[in-house]
């Protein structure tokens, strides 16, 4: 499985040194030249353009046998001061904080900004798109990621299938890929054309995409903005709903001191402590982070949100209290004593020779 993985490693990041080479000879390259430059098969290089075409939406043009990418492929330069390139620094790192499978496309992407960052900047940088390639490989997603983004610049419907409890398939309209901190994925924000309504569809559960030659232009009633403005994550809803915080004196300063959501009103109360007013489209979005507080975080309101918070306390309350069953550990190989130590209480007890 590890070979496996690592193989299927290799191949990616061939893939984009390959994009990268034609990025970098305009006029193209036949299958041969590339193949003599990447050291491989000249039968590799044809199945490596193919797949290039094929998944990742390279858009190729022939002349005679000589490949060449479409020039409108390729996004034209930018240059960035000090302190907009420390602000993508500071995003590379965050990225590489929450994402929980490798992005070759991010990972080239910071490769290049490393190469024209200035010196002290640069360590950081290479070692997100170190860290990045290190991380899980999903060849599917990788695949409906470029898909995705293609079609997105490019405002043409999509057919997804999704998978969750039951597999479906819709056409759905590209709108905007938003990521979430809180549950290391991003999400695809698009108007689903049979429901008439956006939805958001949580990229690692698309099996499959096929990018249709339909275009679309995005409905008037639809504005990503005010449709994300109330939500906490990716959850979005038509009936936002208040929730009211009390938070503990020793924790006052940290929730005053940083702005979690948009709607937030904090004040000061009269034992030292803070009260905070959010208002949210999904409530239980919220559920993880107020957890995380521990006691110092009280739910004041709304009464029901209250009480399932409180039976999930008496809950884990009660979890904590049973007696934790022992895990049996390995027996003492034939013919050996269990080695001793000496407790800090003075006594002996066993303990099983064994590696760590």
């Amino acid at each position: 499985m590890a070979r496996l993985t690592f193989e299927k490693q290799d191949r990616i990041a061939r893939l984009l040194r390959e994009l990268h080479l034609f990025q970098t000879v305009r006029r193209g390259l036949t299958s041969a030249e590339l193949a003599e430059r990447m050291g491989i098969s000249q039968r590799q290089a044809q199945r490596d353009l193919a797949v290039l075409e094929s998944d990742l939406g390279v858009p190729f043009v022939t002349v005679g046998r000589r490949y060449a990418i479409m020039p409108d492929f390729w996004l034209p330069p930018v240059n960035f001061t000090v302190p907009e390139a420390l602000a993508l620094v500071i995003g590379a790192r965050l990225m590489w904080r929450s994402a929980d499978r490798a992005n070759p496309f991010a990972q080239t992407a910071y490769e290049k900004l490393a190469g024209v960052l200035p010196d002290p900047m640069r360590d950081p940088v290479l070692a997100v798109a170190v860290g990045l390639a290190e991380k899980v490989e999903d060849s599917v997603w990788v695949k409906v990621f470029a898909a995705l983004a293609r079609a997105w610049a490019e405002s043409r419907k999509v057919r997804i299938t999704y998978a969750t409890d039951h597999t479906s398939e819709r056409v759905v309209w590209p709108l905007f890929i938003e990521p979430t901190l809180s549950a290391h994925s991003c999400y695809l924000v698009a108007y689903d054309q049979a429901a008439r309504e956006p939805r958001s569809f949580r990229l690692e559960r698309i099996a499959d995409v096929e990018v249709l030659a339909e275009g679309f232009t995005t409905p008037r009633t639809v504005a990503l903005g005010a449709m994300l403005s109330d939500a906490w994550g990716i959850w979005t809803s038509d009936h936002p709903v208040e929730v009211v915080l009390r938070f503990a004196p020793a924790v006052a300063r940290r929730v005053r001191e940083t702005v979690w959501h948009r709607s937030q009103r904090v004040a000061a109360l009269p034992d030292g402590g803070v009260e905070m007013r959010l208002t949210v489209a999904a409530p239980i979005e919220v559920r993880p982070w107020i957890l995380g507080w521990g006691q110092a975080c009280e739910v004041v309101a709304p009464e029901a949100f209250r009480a399932e918070l409180a039976a999930e306390a008496a809950a884990m309350t009660a979890q904590y209290r049973q007696e934790r069953r022992a895990c049996p550990g390995p027996a003492p190989p034939r013919g050996r004593r269990p080695a001793s130590h000496t407790t800090a209480g003075g006594g002996r007890r066993s303990v099983h020779a064994g590696t760590a």
